[in-house]
């Protein structure tokens, strides 16, 4: 247990022991850099172990939606695991119901409506996230009136495979409780499937013993409908909760946006029927109503089915996103947002509208193309200026074209809305690089991987750091730093540090030769060789793999003298990228250097000369562009030699 004016990371005082949640012990805390009230859960100790505290923290701390609170840190303290989250004022809906607040109708709505929005929000997220234990005591109402869904119990992926699923029975879906006594005694929980179903089931029960003032599970109502009881409530909202707490998941809502979208059509169907009782009253103006509630029933149909249509091109460009093809993700996304259907839409979607414009900016950035990604920076400031990962981005961009005092000016503001040390790390080593000054960008790079629990910007901070050092002109260190990247880092972005790790190794190789003047220099350059092969190996291997990920591999097996493999990657690149002139550069290439180590009497430069002439081919738009590459004029230089001295006749 905590104790009043305990402190952790020399950063949160503990205030108080405030509650318990279904899975910690929750505590009110001051986080002293931002003097402002955090919340820090500390996971039970029979939790700790059977969940992925920290895949659950790193998850959460991704997230940011105005109806959830921050996720701000992940301590781990020998046995214990903390997590540290916004502290939101205001009361919980258990508060109502212990003092028998009865809410109206246009409340309820409104909090229903902001419920689904996030809920869809985090049900559509990469693994998708299920809440699994929503009930009253977990939904707050701010000073402002608004939703906030607090204490992320368990953050379950949609594939169901977790070992543990925090809930309450009272408010728990059947297949949530028929699992969880299948996982205590033992049996096969993995049979039963949990997904965005389940969170809708609790959601409903929730309602239902606000709306009732009653438990679900209270021997009086359990079982019953709440359409069966008078309430002073309209029998659409009444069935929207009962269809939201049917036993069977296949005849509940199937996604929070379905759920919404008849919450939407609420307000449609009321206004029809105000303009229907207006015509019964009036009659002189029966027909001019007829027609105008005719117009906006229409207006409003056809609005929701731009704002349907518009978010499910939403949810594909956010699959998308997950790509490398950023030409592709900025191309859909400028498409999106000039969609003169989605005009009104964006106007009130601006998560969604600073998300596009993020991704547009972000893929700029991953192209080097910092001039064109900060213009998009500054409109998603502009569209959510509350998101500090936005500030960290936009400051790192402004780095990189060595705008060092601008990128400071952002990275305060940053600050001041509570961006975590990590990232302050993290910007403060991209100015210094942007300086010229990559000792100092070392120093905050290492302090970076050390403190943050976020793959990417741990990712981020190993690929970095190993620039640093290449623009020491320490390669070795580099690879060094980028081979303990990849001890430490984990998930998707192990594969950049990866592919950051074989670049630097093909970078020693080609500049120190394979075979060293001593022993221990070529033991080195072999060493070198085997982490550069085994790094494009694994790259190759995968789905999202580019172009110089094989060539660099085959480029490496030629060093090597593998020559039968390297010219086996090249010609499946052929088959890929049939067009792409650099494919039989590098064959021509490869061709020359075996015709080389032939006796000269048994050389045959004809199917060098084959592939020298596709890559001619090809290499023609390149050249009409104002463009060139190097090592085509190489070969262009060989061919020429060969035809020289009576190799090539053509």
């Amino acid at each position: 247990m905590l104790r009043r004016g305990t402190l952790l990371k020399d950063t949160y005082e503990v205030i108080e022991e405030i509650g318990e949640g279904g899975a910690g012990i929750i505590y009110l805390a001051c986080h002293l850099r931002l003097q402002k009230k955090v919340v820090i859960k500390k996971i039970k100790d029979n939790f700790v172990g059977r969940i992925n505290e920290r895949g659950e923290a790193d998850i959460l701390k991704k997230l940011h939606h105005r109806y959830l609170p921050q996720v701000y840190d992940f301590i781990q303290l020998g046995s214990e695991v903390y997590t540290v989250i916004d502290y939101i004022e205001g009361n919980d809906l258990m508060k109502y119901i212990q003092n028998g607040i009865r809410v109206d109708e246009k409340t309820i709505i409104l909090w229903l409506r902001q419920l689904c929005e996030v809920l869809d929000y985090l049900h559509t997220q990469t693994p998708p996230i299920i809440h699994s234990d929503i009930k009253p005591a977990n939904i707050m109402v701010t000073g402002e009136g608004d939703i906030c869904l607090i204490d992320f119990n368990i953050s379950l992926g949609g594939d169901g495979a977790q070992n543990v699923s925090g809930y309450s029975a009272s408010y728990a879906s059947p297949e949530q409780i028929y699992r969880n006594k299948l996982y205590s005694s033992g049996g096969n929980y993995m049979q039963v499937r949990l997904d965005g179903r389940t969170d809708i089931y609790s959601l409903g029960a929730a309602f239902f013993h606000l709306m009732m003032g009653i438990s679900p599970a209270d021997p009086q109502v359990a079982g019953q409908s709440i359409t069966s009881y008078e309430l002073p409530y309209s029998d659409q909202l009444l069935e929207i909760i009962e269809k939201a707490m049917r036993t069977n998941p296949m005849e509940r809502y199937h996604t929070a946006d379905d759920m919404l979208g008849d919450i939407l059509h609420m307000k449609d169907r009321d206004l029809e029927l105000r303009h229907w009782r207006r015509i019964r009253a009036v009659t002189y103006t029966a027909g001019l109503l007829f027609l105008t509630a005719g117009v906006i029933v229409g207006i409003c149909v056809v609005r929701e089915k731009n704002r349907e249509s518009f978010q499910t091109e939403y949810q594909t460009l956010a699959r998308e996103a997950n790509s490398k093809d950023y030409e592709k993700i900025i191309s859909d996304a400028v498409e999106l947002l000039n969609n003169k259907r989605y005009t009104a839409v964006l106007k009130r979607e601006k998560k969604e509208k600073a998300d596009i414009l993020y991704m547009i900016a972000n893929s700029y950035f991953e192209r080097d193309d910092y001039e064109n990604a900060n213009p998009y920076y500054q409109e998603v400031i502009k569209t959510d200026d509350n998101n500090p990962d936005y500030y960290r981005d936009y400051a790192i961009s402004l780095a990189r074209m060595k705008m060092t005092q601008d990128a400071g000016t952002i990275l305060q503001e940053a600050i001041a809305l509570g961006l975590e040390e990590d990232g302050i790390d993290l910007v403060k080593a991209e100015i210094a690089l942007g300086e010229n000054n990559p000792e100092e960008a070392v120093e905050y790079f290492e302090k970076t991987w050390d403190r943050t629990s976020d793959s990417y910007v741990q990712s981020r901070a190993f690929i970095l750091c190993g620039r640093a050092y290449r623009a020491l002109g320490q390669t070795e260190n580099e690879i060094r730093v980028l081979d303990q990247g990849m001890q430490l880092v984990e998930n998707e972005y192990i594969q950049e540090v990866k592919r950051a790790l074989g670049a630097a190794c093909l970078r020693y190789l080609s500049e120190n030769g394979i075979s060293g003047e001593t022993e221990e220099e070529s033991s080195k350059s072999a060493g070198y060789m085997e982490l550069a092969i085994q790094c494009y190996q694994e790259l190759t291997r995968q789905n999202d793999s580019g172009f110089n990920d094989h060539m660099n591999l085959a480029l490496l097996y030629q060093m090597q003298g593998d020559h039968m493999a390297a010219e086996t990657v090249m010609l499946d690149l052929a088959e890929a990228y049939p067009d792409d002139y650099r494919v039989y550069m590098r064959l021509a290439l490869l061709e020359l250097t075996i015709q080389t180590k032939t006796e000269e009497n048994d050389r045959d430069y004809r199917t060098c000369e084959a592939y020298y002439k596709k890559a001619e081919e090809y290499y023609a738009s390149v050249r009409n562009s104002g463009k060139s590459d190097d090592t085509m004029q190489q070969l262009e230089s060989r061919i020429q030699e060969l035809k020289d001295k009576g190799w090539l006749t053509s």
